[in-house]
């Protein structure tokens, strides 16, 4: 156990639940229900004790790590927040990749209450989650070219699993804005008063601000691959109409002179093949004028563009 002390209040950061033993000697609080939410809780959870005026706590725990790959692979911190002390249990800091990485013992030193101390742990805890989107944006800027000049099923594939990871971010920073507005209303709008609950509540909205405004992008991108795909879908039905149309002749005559009947008053035509491809010529002709001028044809018969979803 870590006891880091704080000017006017204590961070007891704990590495093992046994631990917790020592500080009920130690602390003048009841943890015992912190206790059960440990053994029981292995998920986002909060509770909180407003009874005493002057005594209220807030505790649970939060999942603070998660990787986009596999359902389970996440690691999550325990937490009990009172007056003058702050516990924490399996918090470790995930932020060593970051370039300019904050030290999170130094900057809790200068926050003025223990709820100010944990919101610093929260704003460490979002700075990584930032990293993190700012490197899906490079993904999403790349996603959204794909569309244009080399769209397929593969893209639209890329399309949902970016819709899937953006949904992961987002539930995983919708905790830290439950946490956000639960200290409000166990401590009251005065523990809200402090330069880092203000910073951090910023940062956990900018975070979400950007996965909402993300997530709309994909879905337009997911409205507009509908739009292209069903503008193709329909293209191939007409494409497919008209060639059976200009099909008809062919396999109506074809079908009539290849009777196998004995007494047929064609056989003897002394121009009847010329007659015949004339007339399969002249039927095919009028159906293509007739299509022509309801404007059915449309654009069919042009060659695609580069670039273009529909030319």
């Amino acid at each position: 156990m870590k006891k880091h002390h704080m000017g006017k209040w204590i961070w007891y950061a704990l590495e093992k639940i046994e631990e917790i033993d020592q500080l009920k000697a130690e602390l003048d609080i009841s943890i015992e229900d912190w206790r059960k939410i440990i053994n029981e809780k292995k998920g986002n959870y909060l509770e909180m004790d407003t009874s005493i005026i002057g005594k209220e706590s807030l505790s649970g725990s939060i999942i603070y790590n998660r990787k986009i790959e596999e359902r389970g692979d996440y690691e999550l911190f325990y937490f009990y927040l009172c007056g003058d002390y702050l516990i924490t249990l399996d918090y470790h800091d995930n932020s060593l990749h970051l370039n300019k990485r904050t030290d999170i013992i130094q900057s809790a030193q200068n926050a003025i209450s223990p709820v100010d101390g944990f919101m610093v742990i929260l704003g460490n805890i979002m700075t990584d989650i930032l990293y993190h989107i700012d490197t899906y944006e490079e993904k999403l800027d790349e996603l959204i070219w794909d569309v244009k000049e080399k769209n397929s099923t593969k893209t639209l594939d890329k399309i949902y699993q970016s819709r899937h990871e953006i949904l992961i971010w987002k539930n995983v920073m919708m905790p830290f804005l439950e946490l956000k507005f639960a200290i409000e209303e166990a401590f009251g709008e005065d523990a809200t008063d402090g330069r880092d609950y203000k910073r951090v509540s910023k940062r956990i909205q900018r975070g979400l601000t950007l996965v909402d405004e993300y997530e709309k992008e994909l879905n337009n991108l997911v409205h507009f691959e509908e739009v292209v795909s069903q503008h193709r879908g329909n293209e191939i039905m007409k494409t497919l109409t008209v060639f059976t149309a200009l099909c008809t002749p062919i396999m109506a005559l074809g079908a009539l002179w290849g009777m196998n009947f004995k007494y047929m008053p064609e056989l003897d035509w002394k121009y009847g093949y010329a007659i015949s491809l004339a007339l399969i010529v002249l039927t095919t002709v009028i159906i293509y004028a007739y299509l022509k001028t309801r404007g059915w044809m449309g654009d069919l018969l042009k060659a695609k563009k580069k670039n273009s979803f529909f030319q």
